[in-house]
């Protein structure tokens, strides 16, 4: 397996506990879909994305989770730029999200990449 191949799956691994995570908290109060939008908005406020990608990233975030998690998890190459590009980078405290990662990488065989 390449080096690109493995970030894709420790993304995908990341991806599935973070949409795990959301499923289990009601929409409007879930804290994992409010940070990802602030994220979004301050990536936008400082130029740091297209409109175009903001405006995806905005209506992905606006959906239900099952069909989030359809088009975050689709394989091929859509499925892998939304997941290279994700907004869910820093949706758990710090320790968390590093036993987290600890975790993807003893699965994953290694790597030092983040969710990102």
């Amino acid at each position: 397996m390449n080096h690109e191949d493995r970030l894709d799956r420790m993304r995908i691994a990341w991806l599935k506990i973070v949409l795990d995570r959301m499923e289990s908290c009601a929409r409007e109060d879930c804290r994992i879909r409010a940070k990802a939008k602030r994220l979004l908005d301050l990536k936008r406020s400082r130029g740091l994305v297209s409109e175009q990608h903001a405006q995806r990233w905005k209506n992905l975030l606006e959906m239900d989770t099952d069909d989030l998690r359809k088009a975050l998890l689709t394989p091929g190459a859509q499925g892998r730029e939304f997941r290279h590009a994700h907004l869910f980078a820093g949706v758990f405290p710090p320790r968390e999200q590093n036993r987290i990662l600890q975790d993807i990488r003893k699965e994953s065989g290694g790597g030092t990449a983040g969710p990102g």
